[in-house]
């Protein structure tokens, strides 16, 4: 099982609700006390749904609900106004406060590290025609900067002993990150993914790299100033780690 085999089955874990022994979700649970980033992610969604289960908790519920339901079914005629609309206010009111909890989840999710890694990584995992290609780093920074793309990053000194095949600026919930291509030799490319740190939510810390397996990728992740790196290529971790 890997982690997004895991995120599915732990998607739908209600901890203290689900029964943790159930094989699958054990594996997976298992899965996530080993891989930090796993774990994380799991954190966040244990704490969306239990902050959802709260709001729904406090919409109020009048006791007659059910019998002016069943009323209301056997007799088509409106509902005495005076029982309706307090009702009604506490529901919208409790609706708009799980609004505003679901939206800020949403908000984070949608700009989270996880989503960040597997979209990049899914960019680049089968044929990728690159916008412009060229092997001379200083003509990849201009281009960069010419189109608004993070054009200040820092190249590895093993990356900068490899050939740079040319350079992509790919739109991400609106934000420019910037891909160079480099060809690692063998037929097989290097992907490093350059954005300002601050607009992926939950973005890894300071080195050492995170290193995980997305599909047929291997990826690294780390932060250097105000920039997020992210290495992608066909291969394993032992493909990846010379570069990083």
């Amino acid at each position: 099982m890997d982690s997004r085999e895991a995120k599915e089955i732990l998607g739908c874990y209600r901890r203290d609700l689900d029964d943790a022994a159930e094989p699958r979700l054990a594996e997976a649970l298992e899965l996530a006390r080993q891989d930090p980033a796993l774990a994380r992610w799991l954190d966040e969604q244990t704490a969306v749904d239990e902050a959802l289960r709260e709001q729904f908790q406090r919409i109020p519920v009048p006791d007659d609900l059910r019998d002016k339901i069943l009323a209301r079914l056997r007799v088509n005629r409106r509902v005495d106004v005076r029982w309706r609309r307090p009702s009604l206010a506490a529901v919208a009111a409790g609706l708009a406060a799980l609004a505003v909890v679901a939206g800020l989840w949403l908000a984070n999710r949608r700009d989270s590290f996880d989503a960040y890694r597997e979209e990049m990584a899914g960019i680049v995992s089968g044929e990728y025609e690159i916008e412009f290609k060229s092997d001379q780093f200083d003509e990849i920074r201009n281009y960069l900067a010419a189109h608004g793309s993070p054009s200040d990053y820092t190249l590895t000194p093993a990356m900068q002993e490899i050939e740079a095949e040319g350079v992509s600026v790919i739109d991400w919930r609106g934000r420019k990150v910037s891909l160079i291509c480099l060809d690692a030799g063998d037929d097989k490319d290097l992907f490093l993914f350059v954005v300002p740190r601050a607009v992926v939510h939950g973005a890894p810390a300071l080195q050492p790299p995170q290193l995980e397996r997305i599909g047929a990728m291997a990826t690294a992740a780390w932060s250097a100033g105000d920039k997020l790196y992210f290495l992608a290529g066909h291969g394993d971790e032992q493909f990846l780690r010379p570069y990083l």
